[in-house]
């Protein structure tokens, strides 16, 4: 009996997401081939050398650590990532001030940092993150893990909510910060999640609030040995050692349909590549309206549209 040929897949774009599935495809025994328009893999998650200098491009920390245990675990495979978890996390500058606030993660010494200004703190964060637990467990499942196709799909899944957690989704995140801190400095530093999401305090629902749940209670953040870009280092040595290919400076820019169905992608040089499933990992909104040519998306339509705030870092 002659041996089956595996099923082909091909992925555009190698960053996390991209590389993860890669990995999860050649676990399942697909052929896998990685298409990538820039000369390294990682995406957004890359790194800068400079005059014997390496820096994290992009992410430079993590929480949910879980999910890089899962990733590997549901592969067969130990986890190569070494984390060591940070406390204090970060620390924040306020202009006009003349030393930063380190935000730690042990809440007496995140109460002895704001004495001064934010009178038994330890107490009001306890309270405020125990708010945002319950939230956050009671939805983990049913919202925050969800998927949604439309706007009646998200208001759907919002009726499984526990109604005890209502308000949560009428009120925005200063308004939360304001209820429970009553220096400008503290409200400030725990509405800075928002600006993760890509949006203001002012904009975002105050259930986001379940982030510093994540960040301060339930896992926390963590560095990477060796950078963030270990992180595609890693998954590099196995997605190779596993027979993945990878193709570089390679950009895809149309793809052909038969009956509906897509069954071929164009790059730049005109070549065509083949397999019996493909997975982007490019940019959503631009690629449905660039490469698949859906009206939807088209340039135009995007440039009406109201973007997120994305962030700008200086090294």
């Amino acid at each position: 009996m002659k041996n089956k040929k595996p099923k082909s897949a091909i992925i555009i774009g190698s960053g996390l997401g991209g590389l993860s599935t890669a990995l999860r495809l050649s676990t399942e025994g697909y052929d896998v081939t990685v298409i990538e328009k820039h000369s390294k893999p990682g995406g957004r998650l890359n790194q800068l050398k400079l005059d014997g200098f390496t820096f994290d491009v992009g992410p430079s920390f993590m929480s949910m650590s879980w999910e890089l245990e899962e990733l590997f675990k549901s592969n067969g495979l130990k986890n190569p990532i070494q984390l060591e978890e940070l406390d204090p996390l970060y620390q924040v500058y306020f202009e006009g001030e003349n030393k930063p606030y380190r935000i730690w993660k042990t809440l007496h010494n995140l109460e002895e940092e704001f004495k001064d200004i934010e009178p038994n703190l330890a107490a009001k964060v306890e309270k405020y993150l125990s708010r945002a637990g319950e939230f956050f467990h009671d939805t983990e499942d049913k919202v925050v893990k969800s998927n949604y196709a439309n706007v009646v799909d998200y208001i759907l899944k919002l009726t499984r909510v526990p109604l005890k957690h209502l308000p949560y989704l009428f009120r925005n995140m200063w308004s939360e910060v304001e209820k429970n801190f009553e220096s400008e400095q503290v409200r400030v530093i725990f509405s800075l999640v928002a600006f993760f999401l890509g949006s203001t305090p002012f904009h975002t629902p105050a259930i986001y609030s379940l982030l510093n749940y994540t960040e301060m209670k339930h896992d926390g953040y963590w560095k990477v040995k060796g950078g963030m870009y270990k992180i595609v280092e890693e998954l590099m040595k196995i997605l190779e050692s596993r027979g993945v290919k990878f193709v570089f400076n390679t950009e895809i820019v149309g793809v052909a349909n038969s009956n509906g169905k897509l069954n071929s992608l164009l790059d730049r040089n005109g070549k065509t590549w083949s397999a019996d499933i493909f997975i982007s990992n490019s940019d959503a909104a631009s690629f449905r309206g660039q490469i698949l040519g859906r009206k939807k998306f088209t340039e135009q339509k995007l440039d009406n549209m109201d973007w997120t705030l994305a962030p700008f870092t200086i090294y």
